[in-house]
């Protein structure tokens, strides 16, 4: 029961990923951008992250409501994912902050106000979305190490 923190904040990061995503998707039409700067939105890291984050919250809930020890292990399995989602979404994201860090530094002299202030939004929002994606990460790791020292001891996580 003293875990469910963790548990709301992994379901509160996948919810907010998921409307980072949902409003640069929105705002910006990214097949604009020549270079490759918002690789995170082209392979869809905000969507399945958010999925992964909210499916590895809501699993424990689920199995403190039903005792069963298959959601236990599903528990465990589904932070696991989270957390390797999460690796690979922190890996996207530090590239795509460094590849849109250098294209918004020459944006002012290649292109109009407008379009750079939505390249330096959407860029805000991936920074965002990258510490939401540590916490989450941080999170997964916690309930896994505090789920397998459960298993361990012969209790019920």
């Amino acid at each position: 029961k003293h875990m469910n923190f963790l548990q709301v904040t992994q379901i509160l990061v996948g919810l907010i990923c998921l409307c980072f995503g949902i409003i640069v998707c929105s705002v910006i039409n990214i097949s604009e951008f020549k270079e490759d700067v918002f690789s995170s939105f082209k392979a869809g890291y905000p969507f399945w992250g958010a999925v992964f984050f909210a499916i590895s919250g809501f699993l424990p809930i689920m199995s403190e409501k039903k005792h069963a020890t298959y959601l236990v292990w599903g528990t465990l399995g589904a932070n696991t994912v989270s957390s390797i989602a999460a690796g690979i979404g922190i890996f996207i994201l530090t590239v795509n902050l460094r590849r849109s860090s250098a294209y918004i530094y020459n944006c002012q002299e290649a292109y109009g106000k407008d379009f750079c202030f939505m390249a330096c939004f959407s860029t805000e929002i991936v920074a965002m979305i990258l510490f939401l994606t540590i916490l989450g990460f941080c999170s997964a790791m916690s309930l896994i190490i505090y789920g397998v020292g459960e298993v361990v001891q012969g209790n019920k996580v």
